[in-house]
C-alpha cells in the first residue's frame, strides 16, 4: 500500500469532517498509519499533530485522552507526571508546550489550543469524569468531532457520558477515595467517580452494532488512512443517535440483557432486578 504524504492526511481529515475552528476528540493507534512518505519515523507524531492543528485552524482546539487507571489501588496520583496508558502519541502529546489535562486521576482529558484550558479546566477537581459539568460533557456541547484513527467505536469513551446524560440504569457512579495532585499542583482528597458497570462483569458494552449502523446511516464518515482507516462523527449527532437507539431498547449498548442491574451502596456494589423493556 502506498503510504500517505502529509497533505493526504490533511485531505482526508477534511473529508471526514473536520472544519475551522473545530473541537477535535482524537483515539488513535498510530501504528497502523503506518510510513509517511514526506516524514521520518520519529517525527510522525508532530506532523500528525500538525495535520490536525491545520485542519482546525488557530481558532480550534485538539484533545486526547490521557487515561491511566493505577488509581483505585494506589489512591494517590499526581497529574503534573501520570503517564497515559494509551499509547505513545497521546503520551508524547500530554508533554507538548501549552496542553492542558483535566483533573480527574483516571480519566483525564489533555487539550491544546485557544479553548482547551476552559474545556479542561485543569485548575479545577473532576469529581466526576462521566456527568454533568465535566469535560466530556463541554466537548459534546461544544459540538466536538470525535476522530477515530485505526480503531473502532468500541474505544469511544465519549459514549459513557452519553449513557450518564441520558440516565440510562445499567451503569452506576462507583467512589474511589484518595489524594488527586492537579497540574497547578494543588492536592485535593475526596472522592473521584467512575460510572462503571458491575465488577463481577456481569454484562458490558458491546458498541459493534452501533458502529455499523453509524456507518450505514452515513451518520459516521470512514476513509482509508494509511495502511487502516479513520473515522469521523460529530458528538451531537452521536448523541442523538444514541439517545433514539435506547429509547427503543435500554440495552442496545449491552453484549446481553442483564438480569439484575448493580448500585453502589454502603461501601459495595448491590444487585436488583432488571426492568424489563
Amino acid at each position: 500500500m502506498k503510504a500517505s504524504s502529509t497533505q493526504d492526511i490533511k485531505n482526508t481529515l477534511a473529508e471526514v469532517g473536520i472544519n475551522k475552528s473545530d473541537n477535535v476528540f482524537i483515539h488513535s493507534s498510530l501504528f497502523t498509519l503506518g510510513r509517511v512518505s514526506d516524514v521520518t519515523p520519529r517525527d510522525i507524531p508532530a506532523a500528525l499533530l500538525n495535520c490536525f492543528e491545520h485542519a482546525v485552524g488557530k481558532q480550534g482546539n485538539i484533545f486526547m485522552p490521557c487515561f491511566n487507571y493505577d488509581y483505585p489501588r494506589t489512591r494517590s496520583e499526581d497529574l503534573r507526571s501520570q503517564e497515559t496508558v494509551l499509547g505513545y502519541w497521546p503520551e508524547w502529546f500530554r508533554n507538548q508546550d501549552q496542553v492542558s489535562r483535566s483533573g480527574h486521576p483516571m480519566f483525564s482529558i489533555c487539550g491544546r489550543g485557544p479553548d482547551a484550558q476552559q474545556i479542561c479546566r485543569s485548575e479545577q477537581p473532576e469529581f466526576f469524569a462521566f456527568g454533568e459539568n465535566s469535560t466530556f460533557e463541554r466537548l459534546i456541547n461544544s459540538d466536538s468531532v470525535l476522530i477515530l484513527q485505526g480503531i473502532g467505536m468500541r474505544v469511544a469513551t465519549v459514549v459513557v457520558q452519553i449513557e450518564a446524560m441520558l440516565n440510562l440504569k445499567y451503569r452506576f457512579n462507583k467512589p474511589f477515595m484518595g489524594e488527586v495532585t492537579l497540574a497547578n499542583g494543588q492536592m485535593v482528597k475526596d472522592n473521584f467517580y467512575h460510572f462503571c458497570f458491575p465488577i463481577n462483569n456481569a454484562y458490558r458494552e458491546d458498541y459493534s452494532q452501533l458502529e455499523q449502523s453509524l456507518l450505514v446511516n452515513n451518520i459516521m464518515k470512514k476513509q482509508t488512512l494509511g495502511r487502516s482507516f479513520i473515522y469521523g462523527i460529530r458528538m451531537k449527532a452521536l448523541y442523538e443517535f444514541i439517545k433514539q437507539l435506547t429509547q427503543k431498547d435500554q440495552y442496545a449498548l449491552l453484549n446481553c440483557r442483564p438480569q439484575s442491574l448493580y448500585r453502589f451502596e454502603d461501601g459495595k456494589e448491590v444487585s436488583y432486578p432488571a426492568p424489563k423493556y
